[in-house]
């Protein structure tokens, strides 16, 4: 009860009332329902201001959306979420999103890809081995040439040292 009182004054704060957040939303559930997940997140971004809007927003909003069960919109919402949460250096919060994404789609991509490899090390030290192994495995296919191929392959030998780091590069 207590984390609905408090969305539901998150929402008058930003002018809308119960009634006008709850149709809203309808529309946006309405939108991922048929698959129009660039629409909805499109409405959400227009109602959300980026810079203005808090993360534990983000998070309520998530969670909202999470109800509906997986799809595209609730992937772009928790990479939001990965992002605003890098920039606050929350990174075991960036890990437990990262997973929630990872469990919708477990080749998921961050936001930064400068982070493949830190957020692979920072999931690695949690023991959390099955998140750093999505972010890393076939990183030639999945990133090209913009992650550190060289870091990557290490980190794949931390999590499995009996793997193979070749069979996941392409070959010539």
């Amino acid at each position: 009860m207590f984390g609905k009182k408090k969305e539901v004054k998150e929402q008058q704060a930003q002018g809308m009332s119960v009634r006008e957040y709850d149709r809203f939303m309808g529309r946006v559930y309405r939108m991922v329902g048929c698959h129009r997940n660039s629409d909805a997140v499109y409405l959400l971004m227009d109602q959300y201001d980026y810079l203005q809007t808090h993360t534990d927003e983000f998070e309520a909003l998530y969670q909202h959306v999470e109800q509906w069960g997986p799809s595209r919109t609730l992937l772009c919402v928790g990479r939001l979420i990965i992002y605003k949460l890098d920039r606050e250096k929350r990174h075991d919060r960036v890990l437990t999103y990262i997973e929630k994404c990872q469990n919708i789609s477990p080749q998921f991509v961050l936001p930064e890809l400068s982070r493949v490899t830190f957020y692979a090390r920072q999931a690695i030290e949690a023991g959390k081995l099955d998140v750093a192994k999505n972010l890393v495995a076939e990183h030639e296919i999945r990133y090209g040439g913009l992650v550190g191929s060289g870091e990557c392959d290490r980190l794949l030998k931390l999590i499995e040292p009996d793997i193979d780091v070749t069979a996941f590069t392409p070959g010539p």
